[in-house]
């Protein structure tokens, strides 16, 4: 069976030079593609590839087996750029009824979509206000949720989390999770490597237009096995600690009663850690052990 999605070898020329080079991946139904990087790096370029709205130099895009040609984004296709895009005179609700006849959906199935919509991207409140009306972060929701109106089994965003609020953020990214859930298939663009890491099942990191890292999210915070062992002391006087010589130890500092201490094998580490502060007299009125995050894996994989 062939990947929902598959780029091999994309390259793409935009004013006169290669945005993207050699890129190369697949994507199965349920899957998110994080697709991280500085500006100018080739993301939106490879994402509008992807899409069907620039050409190709060399290389292929297929979609469920067949070939996505430029000028031509087959119908299960939702792609939402980063600009946003709908008429600013109609409200939430009008703009999806317009959006939804463009996609031949009419009547209760059109009303039921607009409905799940609106609900699971928290805008229902506002549905029957003037666009032109909605903040930053609520005019960002009515944008991607046009380019789900029509249950596409693909969807394309390009960095549909710039500029939101953090409450905004979480909505459209559970958004995001829910869709997965039910086998769409998401490329997402995204500078915040925080939100591929709640989301993205596989992170691409481009540089260059070229693809410096790809692997599943997974195997990445794998790769670098470290984490942080976070203690705060019960005592609001400054102690003295030592922590030298602890095994699995690399670094560690301990500011307004609270220890961070960045191990490279968390569980193994926290007991001797916690020995060492038994010995010198320290009790800990709350211990957590956090994984690595992926901002960290990253700094350590990609050359400098």
């Amino acid at each position: 069976m062939s990947p929902r999605l598959e780029a091999v070898g994309v390259s793409v020329r935009r004013g006169g030079r290669l945005a993207v080079e050699d890129v190369s991946f697949a994507l199965e139904p349920g899957q998110c593609l994080g697709v991280a990087g500085p500006n100018a790096s080739g993301k939106s370029s490879l994402l509008g590839a992807l899409a069907g709205s620039l050409p190709l130099a060399s290389g292929r895009v297929n979609f469920d087996g067949r070939p996505i040609r430029f000028g031509s984004v087959p119908a299960q296709v939702g792609f939402a750029t980063q600009e946003v895009a709908f008429y600013a005179h109609l409200t939430g609700r009008e703009n999806l009824k317009l959006f939804g006849a463009l996609y031949d959906l009419t009547g209760h199935d059109l009303d039921v979509r607009i409905e799940e919509l609106l609900n699971r991207l928290h805008m229902a409140p506002w549905a029957d206000k003037p666009a032109r009306t909605y903040s930053g972060g609520l005019a960002r929701r009515l944008h991607l949720a046009l380019a789900m109106i029509h249950n596409p089994t693909l969807l394309l965003f390009d960095e549909p989390t710039v500029g939101l609020d953090p409450q905004s953020r979480r909505t459209l990214l559970q958004a995001l999770q829910d869709e997965m859930e039910l086998g769409t298939s998401i490329v997402i663009t995204s500078q915040i490597l925080g939100d591929l890491e709640i989301v993205a099942t596989h992170v691409m990191v481009v540089r260059d237009g070229r693809a410096a890292v790809l692997d599943s999210t997974r195997s990445l915070m794998a790769r670098l096995g470290t984490g942080m062992i976070v203690i705060e002391l019960a005592q609001d006087r400054q102690v003295d600690l030592d922590l030298k010589g602890i095994p699995d130890l690399t670094s560690w500092t301990l500011r307004e009663g609270v220890l961070r201490a960045r191990v490279t094998r968390p569980h193994e580490a926290l007991a001797p850690i916690l020995a060492r502060l038994d010995r010198s007299g320290i009790l800990a009125a709350r211990i957590e052990v956090l994984p690595p995050t992926l901002d960290q894996v990253l700094t350590e994989l990609l050359p400098r």
